[in-house]
């Protein structure tokens, strides 16, 4: 898709460009230039964590959207992958450039959903001119207000009382050069004996508001596949049932990944409480491990 999304805009640039040479009085194009979008703490945004792991991420595109003064609507320019450069067919005063973080969700091919636990950018009063691009290299979003306090966070950092992980999860403390970020993590030892390990978050989370949506990231490494399952009652007071919600494919680096519960929950008719739990598959009979590091569960009722 990556691939796809350059050779369109480069197809696009070339076209725009050679329409400049006619005497139809065509405005050359003006361009506009991403290197990527970050996640920063903000103290105004009443969601945060001391914690430098709160703020992993894995912005992978971005909505592009802008406003002229002349004209009476909001101009969408498209969706694309970061780093970006894309003509605009227009030079002057912005009233503002919008970008909207996008992130890849986890287990959904070529799904690109604006994330809208992160905020988006704008930036008023800017000028575009033909020919010339704007250059924002690396933008920050934070955390939309709207977003629910996380109903869980696990750094996995020394300076925890405990971790909400069961007792398969080994807690490495202090591994500066191995965690993702910071010093600790989780550590989950696949060894040949045995086909499926199975670990768990020990934490019961509970969401009343059916009109929320819900997810899971982490930081993830792992030399095996590795289930991730939800655990709901169908009906209130019933029997809890578990469902798979995806699987995740040996990774060789540390990866953050963006999982959505939301479509298992409604499975369970939007059970007012779940668990969740994982297994690290091993069909091969050799021995690895699973790495986890900076989990997040969480929920808003923000949908665009």
């Amino acid at each position: 898709m990556r691939i796809l999304a350059k050779t369109l805009t480069t197809i696009l640039t070339f076209t725009l460009l050679a329409a400049c040479t006619d005497d139809s009085g065509f405005t050359p194009p003006s361009f506009i230039h991403l290197d990527g979008i970050t996640v920063a703490p903000s103290t105004s945004s009443g969601i945060g964590h001391g914690d430098a792991g709160f703020y992993t991420s894995d912005i992978v595109a971005a909505y592009v959207v802008a406003h002229y003064p002349d004209e009476m609507k909001v101009d969408t320019i498209g969706l694309f992958r970061t780093p970006f450069t894309v003509p605009v067919l227009y030079s002057g005063e912005v009233d503002y450039l919008e970008f909207y973080p996008a992130v890849e969700m986890s287990g959904i091919s070529l799904a690109l959903p604006f994330y809208t636990y992160y905020n988006k950018i704008r930036i008023s009063d800017t000028l575009l001119r033909s020919g010339d691009t704007l250059d924002f290299g690396t933008l920050q979003t934070t955390y939309n207000p709207q977003t629910d306090i996380p109903l869980l966070y696990e750094p996995f950092e020394p300076t925890e009382a405990d971790v909400a992980t069961d007792s398969v999860v080994e807690w490495v403390r202090h591994d500066r050069d191995g965690a993702c970020v910071g010093e600790g993590y989780g550590r989950v030892a696949v060894t040949p004996d045995k086909t499926s390990i199975p670990f768990a978050i020990d934490h019961t989370f509970r969401l009343f508001d059916q009109t929320k949506i819900c997810y899971l990231e982490l930081d993830i490494k792992t030399t095996t596949s590795v289930e991730v399952y939800m655990h709901a009652a169908y009906d209130e007071g019933a029997v809890e049932e578990r469902l798979p919600v995806m699987r995740i494919n040996p990774i060789d680096h540390w990866q953050h990944m963006y999982i959505n519960l939301g479509r298992t929950w409604t499975e369970f008719n939007h059970a007012s409480k779940f668990r969740l739990s994982f297994a690290a598959l091993n069909a091969d009979s050799e021995s690895g491990e699973v790495l986890i590091d900076n989990i997040k569960v969480l929920s808003t009722n923000v949908v665009l």
